[in-house]
């Protein structure tokens, strides 16, 4: 592929064309600049963002090696690529529109607006990647590229709420790990403690030893990714919204009772592991998220060998 895109680019260096088309996509990227810097933040502060990236692009590269992509005409304005540019267009004008007339409509509308504004914005921004993708490794490279913009686009709008699903996927992972260690035979209680000038703390106390259900026992991390790995193998497969609604459930209910079982475990295993309980709990963490991932990806039937095989 390197060797294509420098042969590529040495027969269009001398073409003008080449040279104008390099620039509007330049000029797109800074315009789309300080979005791209807000969710590289946001990655950098939360390592579940990060993750959830690092896994999307380790299974675009499972859809490219294993999902028959042709690359050829590359550093070329194709069709593909230009009517991706022109939607990307249009939508960055719709959105400066419903700016522009959301100055005139009432107080209580704004943040309906706003929203708008919002999904208008991430949807150019995917678009405009794509367009840019397109031009890059051409038409053969479509189904992969709609694929993992489409999902990215869903990526970057899941990720805006991970604080105000926070506490209710916080209660939910206590109120299942509590269910099912009681099943186990274990003494369960699940409260709140409440200290002067904090926060409160969602503490599972099992057989009086008290666990703090933090953010990071969420599971916003592993049900994101898995609910992404969904939407990316149901786009690719051109499923039915029905078939991709049950791809979706599938994704946020292996999500949610691996980060069940990831508590369990550590819960269980706590008690005679104090004196390595970080290193243990980081083991546990890893082992479930990636076994989460791979039963996802292997459910539901995801790429992981040549069509010509």
């Amino acid at each position: 592929m390197r060797q294509q895109l420098a042969e590529s680019f040495r027969g269009k260096s001398r073409d003008l064309d080449f040279w104008i088309h390099t620039f509007l996509f330049g000029s797109l990227a800074l315009a789309f600049w300080p979005l791209t810097e807000w969710f590289a933040a946001s990655a950098h502060e939360q390592s579940r963002i990060l993750h959830a990236l690092m896994v999307l692009g380790l299974a675009t590269v499972f859809l490219i090696r294993f999902g028959d992509v042709a690359i050829q005409e590359m550093l070329s304005l194709n069709e593909s690529s230009r009517h991706t540019l022109i939607l990307t267009f249009l939508l960055l004008l719709a959105g400066f529109l419903l700016g522009f007339l959301s100055s005139r409509i009432p107080d209580n509308s704004q943040s309906i607006a706003s929203f708008g504004i919002s999904l208008l914005t991430v949807a150019a921004y995917c678009s405009g990647i794509a367009s840019g993708v397109l031009f890059v490794f051409g038409e053969g490279s479509k189904k992969v590229t709609y694929t993992v913009c489409g999902t990215f686009g869903i990526f970057i709008l899941l990720s805006s709420f991970m604080s105000a699903a926070d506490w209710p996927l916080r209660t939910l992972a206590g109120k299942w790990s509590a269910e099912a260690l009681s099943l186990l035979g274990q003494n369960t209680e699940l409260g709140l403690l409440s200290q002067q000038n904090l926060p409160p703390k969602l503490i599972l106390l099992v057989n009086e030893y008290p666990f703090h259900v933090a953010s990071e026992c969420n599971g916003f991390g592993i049900i994101l990714t898995s609910l992404l790995i969904a939407v990316l193998l149901g786009f690719y497969k051109g499923l039915t919204p029905i078939n991709l609604t049950l791809y979706v459930t599938a994704g946020i209910a292996l999500g949610l009772f691996f980060n069940t079982l990831r508590i369990v475990v550590i819960v269980l295993l706590a008690p005679s592991m104090m004196a390595h309980y970080d290193l243990m709990h980081e083991v546990v963490g890893g082992v479930t998220f990636w076994g989460c991932l791979i039963l996802t990806w292997v459910l539901l039937k995801g790429p992981t060998k040549d069509k010509t095989a």
